[in-house]
């Protein structure tokens, strides 16, 4: 019997492309999150968990959606619930990208700029 591993790089995850997306769209949901209230918050995460489970996937791969309007319904969601794990203690990292809103141990964009 043989054993076969196969490794997922960051790239088949998360595609160059939407990750230069998500590094522009994250920052501006954290400016309006941070102003919104616990009960929208919490409200804005069920829609984009909706989101997300409906297809959010998709976004890999060139072609998966019909139109603009559902591709960027899924980017919402996606960006949204990205927002609102980066306001949380320890932030949320997502295919090796990390978003955070205040200094927490072992940050990975705090050891990047340290290593620099």
């Amino acid at each position: 019997m043989t054993e076969t591993t196969t490794e997922m790089t960051v790239e088949a995850v998360l595609p160059p492309l939407l990750a230069d997306i998500l590094h522009g769209l994250v920052p501006l949901h954290l400016a309006r999150l941070t102003t919104a209230s616990d009960h929208d918050r919490h409200v804005l995460a069920e829609r984009y968990a909706d989101g997300i489970a409906a297809g959010a996937d998709r976004l890999t791969a060139p072609g998966n959606f019909q139109d603009r309007h559902e591709r960027s319904e899924a980017l919402t969601a996606l960006a949204g619930g990205l927002a609102l794990g980066a306001l949380t203690p320890g932030g949320v990292t997502f295919a090796g990208h990390h978003w955070c809103t205040a200094p927490h141990p072992d940050c990975p964009t705090t050891r990047t700029k340290e290593t620099r």
